[in-house]
């Protein structure tokens, strides 16, 4: 850690990011920002919320080196990837078909994919439909 008088001494992290704590999502975002600045891509393509990160590329291949660059690059500061939280929402956003890999892949762990995504109080559909976030607005109304 860093003071005004110098560095610390190592000192080993026992627990983790206490939730409810007002700080917390301020300096995990804050230290992840300064760890990933150099990895960081421009917004869209890579974005980081909170304890979240989204990465998009046009295709799997570029999902899955984007993805990996991320993991080699956390795992070298002491940080690692949620291997049971991680998944991905595939978009057809134009009729250009592009020949990729079946799966995204977190190491060898075959990523599961969603079918839609609930983020930032909107559902993204994976058919480009608004059926789902109609609906969620409505009953949350």
């Amino acid at each position: 850690m860093r003071t005004v008088r110098g560095n610390s001494e190592h000192f080993p992290v026992m627990i983790g990011q206490l939730h409810g704590f007002a700080l917390s999502a301020f300096l995990f975002t804050w230290a992840m920002d300064a760890l990933m600045r150099h990895i960081q891509g421009e917004v869209p393509w890579c974005m980081l919320f909170v304890v979240d990160i989204v990465l998009i590329d046009e295709t799997l291949s570029g999902v899955n080196a984007r993805l990996e660059v991320w993991r080699q690059t956390l795992e070298s500061k002491g940080f690692r990837l949620s291997m049971t939280k991680t998944e991905y929402l595939g978009c057809k956003f134009t009729d250009i078909i592009h020949v990729t890999d079946d799966d995204v892949r977190l190491d060898t762990l075959v990523i599961p994919k969603r079918e839609s995504f609930n983020y930032l109080w909107s559902i993204i559909q994976v058919n480009s439909e608004i059926d789902d976030d109609v609906t969620h607005r409505i009953g949350v109304g």
